[in-house]
């Protein structure tokens, strides 16, 4: 696959997007990354500037993902659980 990789979003702002998406929380993203709620809010609204779509509603004292939020979610999860399982493997080898 010839994949232009300038065109793909930086993996910290994934890594950020997929925690949040999971907890449906910036805060609990956070805490997961080791990171503030703010630095994970900026993460995804790079992401959403980059992309050119919103991922997430913002409701009061809450989230929920869009449509675009869950297609992306789906394949963070997927790209981001292969990385890990690479990863791991080379560490074990």
């Amino acid at each position: 696959m010839d994949t232009d990789l300038r065109r793909l979003p930086g993996l910290d702002n994934l890594k950020g997007f997929a925690a949040a998406a999971r907890h449906l929380s910036f805060t609990r993203a956070a805490t997961e990354l080791f990171l503030t709620q703010s630095a994970i809010s900026r993460q995804i609204q790079t992401l959403e500037e980059q992309l050119g779509v919103r991922l997430f509603v913002r409701r009061t004292r809450r989230l929920e993902l869009t449509a675009e939020g869950e297609v992306l979610r789906r394949a963070a999860d997927e790209a981001l659980g292969r990385l890990a399982e690479v990863c791991a493997g080379l560490r074990a080898a």
